[in-house]
């Protein structure tokens, strides 16, 4: 617990899996006042039993409701659902408050951008992928003289994984649905492009956990299309792909190939049958950079592995930690900006902050590991 700067409020909007995650680790490491809103009873319930004290009923589609919640907090995290985090997050910047989403503009809009490019600080897509990646990513290539690549694999699995799909459900329905029918976008060769989910498949091993495991492009780079090609003109590829059980995409490449995960809908209905809920999950985390020091190849890697722990998965550990620790950083004026601000951008600004975000994290077990290998 910090004790040299002013106690502010932080309210975390959205008190699902993720929501909670964020709520307990500021409540656990923070001396800041946490409010928590969420429209479910359950999710209130849950809330309080792990430590929240001040959570409400709270509908946020409503707009008096957000006046409410804005004129309660100083600082703001939604972690509500895709289908109102931009109204949620829109709304908040225009009354005035500094705001940390975890999934808007997970997929990159210039004219959004352009149109919040002053005003309260927005901290766009910041969970573990989108989020931590992109400041991992940042950190990489900025080590480098000389950029060309930089890939970010990462994936949250079941433990024991089951047919038919070798798969559970670990964060929202229609996010997960989302990686197997919104292609990619992808840096390649210097050029933006889109590759359709599922068509190219990789093999993927790791010394973190042994696995037979496969990866695929996933729409994952969010702000660092735009923030790396800034920072780094050398660079040529740029790209995230999902790990998952390599029998898990199989299934998936055979639902494709039958034209069940055409639209949204389709792949809602097909997969919403058998993806039950899972709660026993690791999370795999590999960024890197590769280019050049001194001439001579390089490459430069963060990596780490989580496993589910008391009550949440190593996904919303992940996610709602990082983001609690964003928010902190921000309650307590170490992060600052205006308008629409990536957080490989606050690095940029203030190094320091790669740091902060990975001894924090270790004080709930999550460890970061960084290498530099010179290749002569």
């Amino acid at each position: 617990m910090y004790s040299d700067f002013a106690v502010v409020s932080i309210g975390v909007v959205g008190l699902g899996p993720m929501g909670r995650a964020i709520a307990y680790y500021l409540v656990r490491h923070t001396g800041h006042v946490v409010n928590g809103y969420d429209a479910s009873d359950d999710a209130i319930n849950e809330a309080r039993r792990i430590g929240l004290n001040n959570a409400v009923k709270a509908d946020v589609r409503g707009d008096e409701t957000l006046k409410r919640i804005a004129s309660e907090n100083d600082v703001i995290i939604s972690a509500v659902p895709q289908s109102i985090a931009d109204q949620v997050v829109l709304r908040i910047h225009e009354l005035g408050k500094p705001v940390i989403d975890l999934i808007f503009m997970w997929k990159y809009d210039e004219e959004i951008a352009r149109r919040l490019s002053n005003g309260s600080i927005i901290i766009p897509a910041m969970g573990w992928a989108p989020g931590l990646t992109n400041l991992l990513a940042m950190a990489a290539a900025n080590e480098l003289e000389v950029i060309e690549e930089v890939g970010i694999h990462v994936g949250g699995n079941p433990v024991s994984p089951k047919p038919p799909l070798y798969y559970e459900l670990l964060f929202s329905l229609e996010s997960t649905i989302d990686e197997y029918v919104r292609p990619a976008t992808i840096i390649r060769d210097g050029k933006v492009v889109n590759v359709e989910p599922l068509t190219e498949i990789f093999p993927f091993q790791t010394w973190l956990v042994n696995g037979d495991f496969a990866e695929f492009y996933t729409d994952g780079l969010s702000t660092l299309l735009v923030t790396l090609p800034r920072h780094f003109r050398t660079l040529k590829n740029a790209y995230e792909r999902t790990i998952r059980w390599r029998r898990h995409l199989e299934v998936m490449s055979v639902l494709k190939d039958l034209g069940l995960l055409n639209d949204i809908e389709t792949a809602k209905y097909v997969l919403s049958k058998s993806l039950k809920t899972g709660t026993n999950d690791f999370s795999i985390t590999v960024v890197e950079a590769r280019g050049k020091i001194s001439g001579e190849t390089a490459i430069v890697r963060f990596e780490g592995v989580d496993y589910a722990q008391g009550d949440f998965t190593s996904m919303a550990r992940l996610t709602g930690f990082t983001a609690a620790i964003v928010a902190d950083l921000a309650a307590r004026d170490e992060i600052k900006g205006e308008g629409l601000t990536p957080i490989e951008e606050t690095y940029m600004r203030n190094k320091a902050i790669l740091n902060q975000v990975i001894n924090e994290l270790k004080k709930e077990g999550i460890k970061i590991y960084k290498t530099k290998t010179i290749i002569g």
